[in-house]
């Protein structure tokens, strides 16, 4: 910490200074703060720079990725069937 010369060991001045800072960077953010549209329009624009990021499948991939999807559900739906009958029947037996 300096000393100021006249008063002795400075502290007020430094506090003016802090206090004077912190204003000025208050009016600084309120000054810079974008408006609503400005910033809708810079989402939509971040948005729109990822979609292109995207690898996007074609009609064949697609194709197989949904006949993937489709099978396992059924293989998967039988399997839970199977499961039911089986288990239903020896709870049908413990229950008699």
């Amino acid at each position: 910490m300096k000393k100021d010369k006249g008063t002795g060991t400075g502290i007020g001045k430094e506090l003016v200074k802090k206090d004077n800072r912190k204003e000025v960077a208050k009016k600084n953010a309120a000054a810079n703060k974008p408006n609503r549209i400005e910033q809708a329009r810079a989402f939509f624009r971040g948005v729109t720079n990822e979609l292109k990021k995207v690898h996007w499948p074609n009609r064949r991939e697609t194709m197989i990725y949904t006949s993937v999807v489709l099978v396992s559900v059924v293989f998967v739906a039988v399997l839970i069937w199977v499961f039911d009958i089986i288990l239903g029947s020896a709870m049908g037996m413990l229950i008699k």
